[in-house]
């Protein structure tokens, strides 16, 4: 561990994130994480458009922002 070396949110399902370059519109939610065999971090992406497409991300790319940025949460109109 590094003297330096910062500590970054929790990613857990449910988190919402925008592939950088996409319109914000096209968001991924988290569906699962686990940590691989080699104890490398991962997490399973559901498109919200459509479900069928996912996608699997290290954690660690989730928390570069050159890949991924957050998305803001869905408002729910009442």
């Amino acid at each position: 561990m590094g003297l330096f070396k910062r500590k970054l949110p929790a990613i857990q399902p449910g988190c919402r994130f925008v592939k950088a370059g996409d319109p914000p519109s096209k968001a991924w939610v988290v569906t699962r994480v686990w940590e691989t065999v080699d104890g490398i971090p991962h997490a399973r992406l559901e498109n919200c458009i459509q479900q069928s497409e996912s996608r699997l991300v290290s954690i660690s790319v989730l928390n570069d922002p050159e890949f991924f940025i957050p998305a803001a949460e869905p408002t729910v109109e009442p």
